[in-house]
């Protein structure tokens, strides 16, 4: 019952196909599609008849299966793969469906339609992300100069706007987004090798055969194309399980920042939607909780692969049958993740007041930094953490308000005016602003087919430098 309700629920946003990517039909699907490839392939090569890949082609369409067959055959042979293979045979009929599945074996068709699938995942992957960052770069822009506290170990540590710290969520989710294509690039790939991966049946011409199939299916290819190699597919679901842990600080940040005594950071609220049966006045965060949810199942998933990766000799079924369904329902839960992502970051509520309001909360304290900076320039910098230390220590116990015992120190009268002005807004905040404006550009104007490299992404050093210079010249 409880299983039910909370598919329901889940059912309510919009995974853009995800959670159907592995369905029964389109795994049948992807598997006559490794099949047709295979056909025409070994045809180009001469390694069975033309007339024979071609009706073999033509039969290789999940709705031409007969499911009861299937069924029936399954419940004999136990086996993942001859109940299909049996059924492409007895539609190709003879002599053609002789040379069905010709010299290849059950975990090169298995695995390749895996990894045609996931590639098909991978493309509205990247179009969450985009949409995702989208969102992000027009938050960052908007609040590149909204004054917030920044905070370390749960507690104020210097002041930043809200913009940098999204400037920062965006720089993590390029990360992923490139960590993402390069994973693909290697797990997306054809392995053809037959038995043990050595082209034991098909002899020489199997590296032109696998590096044709390749091409049929828009895929790349296996160097060597091992059963036992499964790094690849872990590189991948790491690559998504970091991609969720961006996501997951993301709400975190906001499951947290919208607590009464925060006050900063809301979920756009959904229409129609109630909190709690018995408490009324509750709006809970129902975007993060699928968010945090998730995220934490597929470090289980990630971690149980990696666990099973190095499963010794050429081939190993509990192995494969594990990837195989973990790869399934990784990416069902990465759907149900950036669909709830998505919609947190795209009506994200952002309380600009309340932030100004935290960020008083210690009376200028937060400023302390740069009252010790200052007073480093005449009296040392380690003798200026000293002086400050007891001033805002004193302040926290009871004594005089930091800013008050702050200009007892020497030069003080000027440093707290400073200060002041500084709790005003009327003096930067580091390169937080400009951080937020670079990142926010790069994030509104992302492409999952050309996305910035590290190098433009560090761009801001020129601005950082140039800013620098008159002080040089000075």
């Amino acid at each position: 019952m409880a299983s039910e309700l909370y598919f329901n629920v889940g059912s309510a946003f919009d995974d853009r196909g995800l959670g159907v990517v592995f369905a029964p039909a389109a795994v049948m699907q992807a598997l006559l599609d490794v099949e047709r490839a295979v056909a025409l392939a070994q045809a180009e090569l001469g390694l069975i008849p033309a007339d024979s890949a071609a009706v073999i082609a033509a039969n290789c369409d999940a709705a031409l299966l007969d499911p009861v067959r299937l069924q029936q055959d399954h419940d004999t042979t136990r086996h993942p793969l001859m109940p299909l293979i049996n059924e492409l045979v007895r539609l190709c009929g003879e002599p053609h469906g002789g040379y069905v599945h010709w010299g290849i074996t059950t975990q090169n068709v298995i695995q390749t339609g895996l990894m045609l699938l996931a590639k098909r995942a991978q493309q509205t992957i990247d179009g969450f992300v985009a949409d995702i960052l989208h969102h992000l770069g027009r938050h960052a822009v908007a609040h590149a100069d909204t004054l917030m506290a920044g905070r370390t170990h749960y507690r104020h540590a210097v002041p930043i706007t809200f913009g940098f710290k999204v400037a920062v969520w965006i720089e993590e989710m390029l990360d992923c987004a490139e960590r993402l294509q390069t994973a693909g690039n290697r797990a997306f790939q054809v392995m053809s090798g037959g038995a043990v991966g050595c082209f034991s049946a098909i002899g020489p011409q199997g590296p032109a055969l696998q590096a044709r199939v390749a091409d049929l299916l828009g895929m790349g290819e296996m160097a060597i194309p091992s059963r036992g190699i499964r790094t690849r597919m872990c590189d991948w679901v790491n690559a998504l399980t970091l991609l969720a842990s961006v996501c997951h600080k993301i709400a975190e940040e906001v499951y947290q920042s919208g607590a009464e005594e925060y006050g900063e950071l809301h979920e756009g609220r959904l229409a129609g939607s109630i909190g709690s049966s018995t408490m009324p006045q509750k709006i809970n965060p129902i975007l993060g909780y699928g968010i945090i949810e998730n995220s934490r199942k597929l470090y289980a998933q990630a971690a149980m692969l990696m666990a099973e990766a190095h499963r010794p000799f050429e081939s190993d079924g509990s192995t494969n049958l594990m990837f195989e369904n973990a790869i399934a329902a990784v990416v069902g839960m990465m759907g149900q993740l950036l669909a709830r992502t998505e919609g947190l970051v795209g009506g994200l509520v952002v309380d600009a007041a309340r932030m100004r309001s935290n960020l008083d909360l210690s009376h200028g304290a937060i400023h302390a930094e740069f009252a010790m900076m200052r007073l480093g320039e005449t009296e040392g910098k380690h003798h200026g953490h000293e002086m400050v230390h007891e001033v805002a220590v004193a302040a926290a116990e009871g004594g005089p308000p930091f800013l008050e015992g702050l200009a007892e120190l020497p030069g003080g009268a000027e440093l707290r005016r400073e200060i002041e002005a500084r709790m005003r807004g009327e003096a930067p905040n580091g390169l937080c602003a400009e951080y937020a404006r670079h990142f926010g550009a790069l994030a509104l104007a992302f492409d999952p087919a050309d996305f910035p490299p590290p190098r433009q992404r560090r761009g801001l050093a020129v601005v950082a430098a140039e800013a620098a210079a008159p002080l040089a010249g000075a």
